[in-house]
């Protein structure tokens, strides 16, 4: 589904009309609607702006993804996913289990270069159960947070300055 499509969709979750979106961002309510309708494209530096105006769990996840193409978290919303907190738990948990018994396939202390085809596969296997894990971590974020009603901007501002202050990061763009 095209972003202009998922703009009107987060719009409508969050009781925002076209012209109150209009009125807090750069762009007119005329344009808001020929990127819903697909009328006309949606521009690459909108996305930011909109899903901040947003703040809407599932256009966050799909503006990521409109972004950085195959290398993004996607939001989890297929027929074997259950949104209650409680089954997102259950789901982080299992992937996160995977992912920490795969680690222990791994021969860290041998060099890379001299790791044979099966243990490069293997190595492959464990970023799969990682993703696996991230991918449910991040989006059981985003459940607790439309679950409470939490703003996920402000909660991501709040965790980068955490991350800042620990020195996980030194920039944050």
């Amino acid at each position: 589904m095209k972003l202009g499509k998922e703009m009107a969709n987060a719009r409508k979750r969050k009781g925002i009309t076209q012209e109150g979106l209009a009125s807090n961002t750069p762009v007119s309510r005329e344009s808001i609607a020929k990127y819903e309708t697909g009328a006309r494209t949606f521009p690459d530096d909108l996305r930011s702006v909109m899903a901040n105006e947003l703040d809407d769990v599932e256009f966050y996840f799909l503006a990521w993804c409109d972004a950085a193409g195959k290398v993004s978290i996607p939001y989890f919303n297929g027929e074997n996913i259950d949104h209650h907190p409680t089954s997102m738990a259950f789901l982080v948990q299992a992937e996160t289990n995977e992912a920490l018994d795969k680690l222990q396939d791994i021969p860290w202390a041998k060099p890379v270069h001299t790791r044979t085809a099966q243990e490069l596969e293997e190595t492959k296997k464990l970023i799969f159960e990682l993703l696996d894990a991230a991918a449910s971590m991040v989006n059981l974020v985003g459940v607790i947070c439309n679950e409470h009603q939490f703003s996920m901007k402000q909660l991501f501002t709040q965790w980068r300055l955490s991350l800042r202050s620990r020195n996980y990061i030194d920039k944050d763009f």
